[in-house]
């Protein structure tokens, strides 16, 4: 039993997994519906689908029109949103305690029974492919999202989580239908609430909402993929090159993951990190330079972004070459291990006082570990990790051997990648 006796968890026996935590304190409830169902859930020819039934949700049900729901939510005073993941698909909202009841039930009905509308389903679909083309229209998103794709070759990890031109345009009703079937299952869903919450009273309305008995099994996960350090260089007419590289690392629920933070905090993960320092406040060479992890839950990488004058990119690959190579050698001081803890627990700490950090910290932790993990306990395994550890991390990772490198502006030189992958 956790020592936390503010939390709770309850499985349904139709799988639906059930998780609250109340903070005495709190006025309102964060709560989130988190299914198992995103990008890497799809085959090719079902890219996107995830994120257009994210969409579709709030289109209507048999019994509410869209204007119905907008309207709901408004009358609650609550913020509310969704958002599709290469994992999940979550709905989650922010409420007063005394709508907690009303907005679950809204919040359900959207989530089961969504309506599939030709005339809404067409109009979704236009506003997917406008969604598409924006980000085909900013240099950074563009890099980021096909670079993605460059690196896990060959599986479902590559996929677009807003899918393709292509993909999109050819849905329709029944292949959405099928595909949902085998995602939109109990057995693959949680809900998870923090604040002003009784975990009875919230557990009886779950057994209110959700269907008594289990909807058959989740579908199989498309074969992932693996990654590969690949080069991508596309010239587009922009102000800046945007550079992008890229280093396998170990997924969210790995127990070095602490190491992992802490690696991706000294690399390049806030202000005082050596990129930001050495590439920006030293040298002026990007306004943009930073570095973060890119983790699923069984596997990830380490990325590090930056944009530059194009006329200086050679000059920040090797920049970048030298700092790399200067942190897998061992440089890393204790001094500098020791900052990068204290931001990383103060984030933490400050994390802590909002419901909805509480709420996606208690879903994740669950969905990722099956239990609850204690603030305490998290910022116990930060204190425990060494400067060894760190090191060994470095050099296990930050190899030119396992390099990707991408580069999307108006100037590309073809030998810049072997500057930092030799």
């Amino acid at each position: 039993m956790p020592a936390n006796q503010d939390y709770r968890f309850h499985q349904l026996s139709n799988g639906l997994r059930v998780v609250t935590e109340r903070l005495p304190q709190a006025l309102s409830v964060s709560f989130g519906f988190w299914v198992e169902a995103g990008s890497r859930h799809e085959d090719p020819s079902q890219e996107g689908m995830a994120h257009l039934w994210e969409h579709m949700a709030f289109k209507g049900t048999d019994r509410l029109s869209a204007q119905d729901i907008a309207k709901a939510l408004d009358l609650m005073g609550g913020q509310s949103n969704a958002y599709t993941s290469r994992e999940h698909t979550c709905f989650h909202a922010r409420v007063t305690a005394r709508h907690l009841p009303e907005a679950l039930a809204l919040m359900a009905e959207i989530l089961l029974r969504p309506k599939l509308d030709p005339s809404d389903l067409a109009k979704e679909k236009d506003v997917v492919l406008q969604e598409i083309a924006s980000v085909e229209e900013d240099p950074e998103e563009q890099l980021m999202d096909a670079f993605w794709q460059a690196v896990w070759p060959g599986g479902s990890l590559a996929h677009s989580i807003l899918g393709t031109p292509r993909s999109v345009e050819s849905f329709e009703g029944q292949g959405l239908w099928d595909w949902r079937r085998s995602r939109y299952n109990p057995r693959n869903m949680m809900v998870a609430a923090a604040g002003a919450v009784d975990h009875d009273q919230f557990l009886q309305l779950m057994h209110e909402l959700f269907p008594a008995q289990p909807q058959g099994e989740p579908a199989p996960v498309p074969e992932p993929g693996h990654y590969s350090p690949e080069t991508f260089l596309k010239r587009r007419e922009a102000e800046q090159n945007h550079v992008a590289l890229a280093f396998p690392c170990s997924g969210a629920a790995d127990e070095d993951r602490f190491t992992l933070s802490l690696l991706n905090t000294l690399l390049g993960g806030n202000m005082s990190s050596r990129l930001f320092q050495e590439v920006r406040e030293r040298r002026g060479l990007a306004y943009s330079v930073y570095s973060f992890a890119n983790t699923l839950a069984d596997r990830g990488i380490l990325q590090v972004c930056a944009a530059v004058d194009p006329e200086r990119t050679l000059e920040l690959m090797h920049c970048l070459r030298d700092e790399l190579g200067d942190m897998a050698g061992g440089g890393i001081a204790q001094s500098d291990l020791d900052h990068a803890r204290d931001h990383l627990l103060s984030l933490l700490a400050l994390s802590l006082e909002a419901s909805e950090d509480r709420m996606s910290r208690l879903a994740r932790n669950q969905l990722l570990f099956g239990r609850y993990l204690a603030p305490e306990e998290t910022m116990a395994r930060f204190e425990a990790v060494t400067l060894d550890q760190v090191r060994t991390m470095a050099a296990d990772i930050l190899r030119p051997d396992r390099t990707a490198v991408g580069v999307l502006g108006p100037m590309i030189d073809p030998g810049w990648p072997e500057i930092l992958s030799s």
